[in-house]
């Protein structure tokens, strides 16, 4: 590009107009090396900026507008990321973030209590305990005493995913809901140093899954995992690992939530 010979200079005053950002945004921007204004002058430190320089912040609100960190912004403007690893988290959020909009949008519109929809779980690591439980509420007290071992253990949670209840086949309790049935309560953890020695935490790595979700009280949970195997069957898909149990709103979230309020995800990982 052929700039002109003599570009036009806007004070901190023109840009914070233009741009709709205050004069101390602008120099977090020079802090975390995004921008750097035009021109300074060397003896009153006034800061001119070009059309170049409002342009870039143009590209930093649309950055920031997607969620991306101040750190972030300026690694991914100058090419300073790995460009799959950036895509593969970025995609991740994306995911997450569709996850709790279906969870949302169907909690406050109940024209229909069931999706079912193809999902990519993310890689995580879990605190894991093997529980024998009868019943959903019993289910529910154990996860909640696991959690709190957890968090009486030192481990730091990891509040972006959600726990879960994890068992080989759920057909076989489905059959016999009533009956003891052994599964592992995992609670999602940041893994520290010495996460690969510890006995009690488990790495799930990323993988499709068929997952359907579903509002209503405990007995809602055999009906979905039903439907939930009804279509692997009618697909001809397979289970590629344990299913797992999700209380994406359950009592112990808040004492406010009603019975008809528990939200619940059944998920089967499946082969890509």
């Amino acid at each position: 590009m052929i700039f002109p010979e003599e570009r036009k200079l806007f004070t901190v005053k023109d840009v914070s107009r233009a741009c709709g950002v205050s004069r101390a945004t602008l120099i977090r921007m020079e802090e975390s090396g995004f921008l750097t204004p035009h021109h300074v002058d060397p003896d009153t430190g006034y800061r001119y900026y070009d059309m170049q320089n409002i342009a870039a912040i143009g590209q930093y609100q649309r950055l920031q507008s997607i969620g991306l960190t101040r750190a972030e912004i300026a690694d991914v403007y100058f090419g300073r990321v790995d460009s799959a690893g950036f895509v593969a988290g970025q995609r991740r959020k994306l995911e997450s973030m569709r996850r709790f909009l279906n969870e949302y949008e169907m909690s406050h519109d109940r024209s229909r209590d069931r999706m079912l929809s193809r999902t990519v779980l993310p890689p995580a690591t879990y605190y894991c305990a093997d529980v024998t439980t009868s019943s959903p509420e019993e289910t529910a007290t154990l996860a909640y005493v696991v959690h709190e071992r957890c968090v009486s253990e030192g481990y730091r949670l990891l509040g972006s995913e959600p726990g879960a209840a994890i068992a080989d086949d759920w057909r076989e309790w489905m059959q016999s809901p009533s009956q003891d049935y052994r599964m592992t309560v995992c609670i999602p953890v940041v893994p520290g140093p010495d996460a690969d020695e510890d006995p009690g935490l488990r790495f799930f790595p990323e993988t499709e899954a068929l997952s359907v979700l579903g509002f209503g009280d405990y007995s809602v949970i055999a009906e979905l995992w039903g439907q939930l195997y009804g279509e692997m069957d009618a697909a001809g898909l397979e289970p590629a690992g344990p299913g797992r149990l999700i209380a994406r709103v359950a009592p112990y979230v808040g004492a406010h939530i009603r019975p008809d309020e528990f939200c619940y995800e059944c998920i089967v990982p499946i082969d890509a």
